[in-house]
């Protein structure tokens, strides 16, 4: 570079060099504090409540309709459709059925995470609060 050529740099072309690097240190600086907390999140045990089996009433000997609704990853924060979770009858007792729920991935894009949202019958009724993992 001649001596000459530093005169050519004009303050808002030195600033617009200067704000992207500011913004790409940002950046970095977020990906490594999301990376450090998944890091740091590992594969916890599931608390006592929060189970991806559970029982709720029958209707009428079968499973009643289950949705699945604020489904928020614990590492991310993302939230996730409650379409994606599939709730199978895994046994029945007179008036109660067993019914285990897991996340169909081939449904959507899903960041893996540990999602845990509520479990609600046809009244609306929360009936379970589950904790499922996707995406791993």
């Amino acid at each position: 570079m001649a001596e000459n050529d530093l005169v050519l740099l004009r303050p808002r072309h030195v600033a617009k060099v200067w704000g992207t690097a500011l913004g790409q240190v940002i950046d970095l600086w977020r990906a490594a504090m999301a990376a450090l907390m998944e890091l740091g999140s590992g594969e916890q045990s599931l608390p006592s409540g929060q189970f991806n089996r559970f029982s709720v009433s029958s209707a009428d000997g079968r499973m009643p309709l289950l949705t699945a609704r604020n489904l928020v990853g614990e590492a991310f924060g993302q939230r996730l459709d409650g379409r994606v979770v599939v709730f199978t009858a895994k046994g029945s007792s007179p008036g109660s059925v067993t019914v285990e729920c897991s996340i169909d991935e081939s449904f959507q894009p899903i960041q893996g995470d540990i999602y845990t949202g509520q479990v609600v019958n046809e009244d609306g009724t929360v009936v379970a609060t589950v904790r499922l993992d996707a995406g791993s």
